[in-house]
């Protein structure tokens, strides 16, 4: 078995020390290793171009990147894509994951498994199991959409996450060693991540159970429901999975998020396939309408208000 740590903060700082803690673990049990520094490569951010989506709605074709080969994300996702495992290590500046990490995952839409899938091609689509670290300098409190947001690029993957764990109150670079707890808890994310390849059909969360709201992918955010693209909807959603549901106080008399039966979750790739219909359907709307929509960008084209002037212009 293979399993990849993706880092995306120092050299040898909390996150990477976390991600080779995990690593040491997996290696003693028998898988095969990597480790890669977002910060060691070159990705060109996405330009929302949207090439990649009209290839696979309006003309069935497999999506691709037109920055494909022009950078290194190829040569990481080529890694990533044929692992078996996937550990995350990104630290959060403010709330979220670190920029590099969300410019290299807003790449992905062009790798997404599921979409190839719907056009034939099957280049994309493996079993996988991933694991989670995520550290800073605060509380859960200011790292609120951290984990949260890295699971949502992992379940856009395919990647069935089956343990998650924040590293908090470790500001500089190896402050983490001072925990000897949090040092074991990567080991034993490591060792969940070789236990989850090893049963990946049968495998569930094995992380920490109360973690938080969501029971399918066990983030802590929940958002009231809204109506679909296709007027579905729930009470109350995870906006990470998107399981629906709605909020019940169990026989402790405590609020429960309850999910309902017809959900479709990112965590059994339903929720990935209804979006690729959801897509298909936006493109449809704009292609019918290109004419309309060209007449009427004129006058944004046409107004220039005054902008910023950089030092090499």
């Amino acid at each position: 078995m293979k399993i990849l740590a993706i880092t995306a903060g120092r050299k040898n700082g909390n996150g990477e020390i976390l991600a080779k803690e995990a690593l040491m673990r997996a290696e003693e049990l028998g898988a095969e290793v990597m480790l890669i520094n977002l910060h060691n490569y070159d990705i060109t951010p996405c330009s929302g171009c949207e090439s990649c989506t009209v290839k696979f709605t309006q003309k069935g074709e497999a999506p691709e990147c037109i920055y494909k080969s022009k950078d290194d994300l190829d040569l990481i996702m080529k890694e990533w894509l044929s692992a078996d495992g996937i550990i995350v290590a990104v630290p959060t500046y403010q709330f979220m994951p670190a920029g590099i990490f969300r410019t290299f995952t807003d790449r992905h839409l062009a790798y997404e498994p599921n979409f190839h899938k719907q056009v034939g091609s099957s280049e994309y689509h493996r079993h996988r199991v991933g694991g989670i670290i995520c550290n800073g300098g605060s509380t859960r409190s200011w790292m609120s959409l951290a984990l949260e947001s890295i699971h949502v690029s992992m379940l856009s993957q395919d990647i069935k996450v089956v343990d998650q764990m924040l590293a908090i109150r470790a500001p500089r670079p190896g402050q983490i060693l001072l925990d000897d707890s949090i040092i074991m808890r990567a080991k034993q994310l490591g060792e969940n991540v070789v236990t989850g390849i090893r049963n990946y059909e049968q495998v569930t969360f094995l992380g920490d159970p109360k973690l938080g709201w969501c029971p399918n992918c066990h983030s802590n955010l929940l958002s009231l429901g809204e109506p679909h693209w296709n007027n579905n909807g729930f009470a109350i959603e995870c906006p990470v999975c998107h399981s629906g549901g709605d909020l019940q106080k169990n026989e402790e008399g405590k609020w429960e998020f309850v999910i309902t039966n017809n959900t479709k979750s990112m965590t059994n790739s339903h929720g990935a396939v209804d979006h690729f219909f959801e897509i298909q359907d936006t493109m449809k709307t704009y292609f019918e309408n290109t004419e309309l929509i060209n007449e009427k960008r004129k006058k944004y084209s046409k107004y220039k208000p005054n902008t910023l002037i950089t030092m090499g212009h």
